[in-house]
């Protein structure tokens, strides 16, 4: 057994401010001397997508510290995911059949990016992972007229989301807001703009289901019997405040942290 890298994940609704809490986390890391890669946008720049470890890890010609990824992925399925399976008025689709595209987008990231990165002592710092599966589809599920518990269950027997499982972040951090109307008021403010991602679940009664499951002890308690550390911030102050509050939350993990151990 080594030592490995940190997988650092910030999920929540959308328009809560996860990008601020990223940018954070991402500044501080630099303020420490670390150099990030961004695998976004490198899967936006590249023909081949996703990188690979060769990409940001090849000493001593290419090295990185810290990667940045993003789930749903912005290439193959993952850009399926984003521009045909969760779009408003497009073609519908069945809450499993997000599940699988979820899972399988999640396999191929981890195997390609996620897992070399941390096995060579990278941190990798992500948007989402399985719990917005787990909340954002066992809800889909229950709209269905389906038991959101079998979902669930249901989610965490695919393959892709029982590896993440396996590499659990060690910090997952979850912005909150406490009025949803406010919410719903950022996402229509990114309408038209390189953020609006014309989803489905961009809705207020969904949004306030999804704020519940979030905020959920099953949740929680998923995620730290598998030794994740969780923790939430108030995103409803300002932007400003969810950068400190985030910088601080970090701060403290990699005081209090062990060394996570890969075999």
């Amino acid at each position: 057994m080594t030592e490995r890298g940190l997988f650092i994940v910030v999920d929540g609704l959308d328009g809560v401010g996860k990008g601020e809490v990223e940018r954070a986390i991402i500044t501080y890391e630099q303020k420490l001397g670390k150099a990030v890669f961004d695998s976004v946008a490198f899967s936006k720049a590249n023909a081949k997508g996703l990188p690979e470890l060769i990409d940001f890890w090849n000493p001593p010609e290419t090295y990185y510290n810290t990667v940045i990824t993003a789930e749903p992925t912005y290439e193959g399925i993952g850009h399926s995911i984003r521009f045909e399976i969760i779009v408003r008025d497009g073609r519908e689709y069945s809450a499993e059949t997000e599940i699988q595209a979820y899972s399988l987008n999640r396999l191929i990231q981890m195997k390609r990016v996620v897992i070399p990165a941390i096995s060579n002592r990278l941190n990798v710092v992500q948007s989402r992972c399985f719990s917005a599966t787990l909340t954002y589809q066992s809800l889909r599920a229950e709209d269905e007229g389906k038991n959101p518990e079998e979902a669930r269950i249901r989610i965490l027997e695919h393959e892709g989301n029982k590896l993440q499982l396996e590499y659990r972040p060690d910090l997952l951090i979850i912005p909150r807001i406490k009025n949803i109307e406010e919410l719903m008021k950022r996402i229509e403010a990114r309408k038209g703009s390189a953020k609006d991602d014309n989803s489905i679940f961009d809705n207020p009664e969904f949004q306030k289901r999804l704020n519940e499951s979030y905020q959920s002890l099953w949740l929680k308690e998923l995620f730290e019997s598998r030794g994740t550390v969780v923790k939430y911030l108030d995103a409803s102050i300002s932007p400003e405040s969810t950068r400190e509050q985030a910088v601080n939350i970090y701060r403290d993990f990699l005081t209090s942290k062990q060394s996570p151990k890969v075999k």
